[in-house]
């Protein structure tokens, strides 16, 4: 492993649960010895990436420079954006893009309905691979082989195992998944909001995220969920289409 690599590991620790960290947290669980973390935390703090606080050591400024850029040029959204205020329109409902990074889903963006509400997972945001719409229907369209690594890792998982508490049962209904191109949560991480996403494929037709329109259950099953359905799957495929050539 190179040292770039290895000095890019110590941003992978920080979370909502370890928002900073000590040099002895990091050199334990890195197991760098501490010279080696000193001179990696010194370039992450000269590049913005990280800066040093009372209790150690936390996410720099360089984080808020470069979020700013992607909610104004990211260009994904700059191509879809009239898409997605036009689902908006449609339904009153939010839209979600999600993203895959690594073994979870993070929220890159949202386009707000009328009802205003907060989300536990909103825009910047990680979600696991099997609880919610946004992630369930990526999780569907793994790779088999990832797919069941994945499924094997967190298995005793109770939600997970509500999918299927061995792995032919479990297969068979992200199969089901993939067959109907769509997959509808409801409650499953936000109390009272359900939710109905579609995969997004890169240009090499591997997936990429979901896009996902959700709001309150009482707006959500007002509408037909087959009509939901024949409106996020072709916005799906044209933020594929939009992503292949950005």
């Amino acid at each position: 492993m190179n040292s770039l690599r290895r000095m890019l590991q110590i941003l992978d620790l920080y979370g909502a649960h370890t928002p900073v960290l000590d040099v002895e947290t990091i050199c334990t669980r890195l197991s760098y010895p501490p010279a080696t973390t000193y001179r990696y935390l010194k370039e992450l703090c000269n590049s913005g990436l990280l800066i040093r606080s009372p209790e150690g050591y936390a996410p720099g400024p360089r984080f808020i420079e470069m979020d700013l850029l992607i909610r104004e040029f990211d260009p994904l959204v700059s191509r879809c954006r009239p898409l997605l205020r036009s689902l908006v329109e449609q339904t009153g409902l939010d839209v979600l893009i999600g993203q895959q990074y690594g073994e979870r889903i993070l929220t890159t963006h949202q386009e707000t309905g009328p009802e205003r509400f907060e989300l536990l997972f909103g825009r910047g945001r990680t979600m696991d691979m099997f609880r919610s719409s946004t992630a369930r229907i990526v999780t569907a369209y793994l790779p088999t082989r990832h797919l069941r690594r994945l499924y094997e890792k967190n298995q005793n998982i109770d939600y997970v195992q509500r999918l299927g508490k061995e792995w032919p049962a479990f297969s068979a209904h992200m199969q089901e998944l993939r067959r109907a191109g769509y997959c509808i949560t409801k409650e499953q991480i936000n109390p009272g909001i359900a939710g109905i996403s579609a995969p997004v494929f890169d240009d090499a037709k591997r997936i990429f995220g979901s896009l996902t329109l959700l709001g309150s259950l009482e707006r959500f099953e007002a509408i037909n969920p087959e009509a939901l359905a024949s409106l996020i799957q072709p916005a799906a495929r044209a933020v594929s289409r939009a992503l292949a050539q950005v």
